[in-house]
């Protein structure tokens, strides 16, 4: 039985993941880290969905990281509610538990798929982590952003410290670590954080909009185009060019391709059908 703290809704080839704890600012209970990785992975493996949003339900948040009260009292992913021995763990049990929680940016990050965080509202600590590990960001006008790490004194997880750096480069993402200071939309935009910035009356019509326009789009081309993209975060040039040349042979034989190419030449919209 699924965990109603992680909820998902599928419509047109568009997955939507939802944080779902709105009273507690969709804050990361154990249970719901617990949930994430798994939800991801089914959406990840649907043939039928081409775009998956990461987002919070209600209004005031995406989510507000992890759960500072659950944390205080336990530690940073102390693993499901009720399955933890009451006398503390060893040092590696700890390590083991967070890196199991950690997996939901790995997935969002490597999934071949495009993925759109869909930040509604405040984003903070591992949660803002998580929105970086997304290919995509947009952001309603009203929504904060800040690492929050240092204001309780922890180091910061879920990949942020990569995925900001790779977003933001080395000095901004150190600024933001170290300092802790909030974003608003609007900056968030400006240093290129998050790629659009939507009218709280309007945001989720415009997330939605946009997760169903990458949705229409060549999901095989993503595929590669994904794969190449990260390959360019760490890799070398050579490879990426005989990278870039396997993707270009392999979708240059689709049907999608085909069909799209006969679309161009007559005027027409093409319909890709992952083929």
């Amino acid at each position: 039985m699924h965990s109603d703290t992680v909820l998902v809704e599928r419509e047109g080839g568009v997955a939507t993941v939802a944080m779902n704890r709105p009273d507690a600012m969709n804050a990361l209970s154990d249970e719901m880290l617990g949930a994430l990785p798994q939800r991801l992975r089914e959406v990840a493996n649907d043939p039928d969905v081409r775009c998956v949003v990461l987002t919070g339900t209600g209004e005031r948040a995406f989510s507000a990281g992890g759960d500072v009260k659950d944390m205080a009292a336990r530690g940073p992913a102390a693993g499901p509610v009720g399955s933890e021995p009451k006398e503390p763990r060893p040092w590696e049990d700890a390590v083991d538990r967070l890196s199991l929680a950690q997996e939901a940016s790995w997935i969002l990050h490597t999934m071949p798929k495009p993925t759109l965080a869909a930040i509604n509202g405040a984003c903070a600590g591992a949660s803002l982590s998580m929105a970086l590990a997304c290919d995509l960001r947009i952001a309603s006008d009203h929504a904060v952003l800040l690492t929050a790490f240092a204001k309780i004194g922890y180091s910061g997880d879920f990949g942020g410290s990569w995925f900001l750096t790779q977003v933001v480069g080395t000095a901004k993402a150190r600024e933001l670590y170290f300092l802790g200071e909030r974003l608003d939309a609007a900056e968030a935009l400006r240093i290129g954080l998050v790629n659009w910035v939507a009218p709280r009356e309007k945001f989720r019509e415009e997330a939605r909009a946009l997760a169903a326009r990458i949705a229409a789009g060549p999901p095989l081309a993503h595929r590669y185009m994904k794969r190449n993209l990260n390959f360019a975060l760490t890799g070398d040039p050579h490879t990426a060019l005989r990278l870039e040349a396997e993707g270009m042979i392999r979708t240059g034989q689709t049907e999608d391709f085909k069909a799209a190419a006969r679309a161009f030449l007559e005027k027409k919209t093409p319909t890709f059908k992952g083929r």
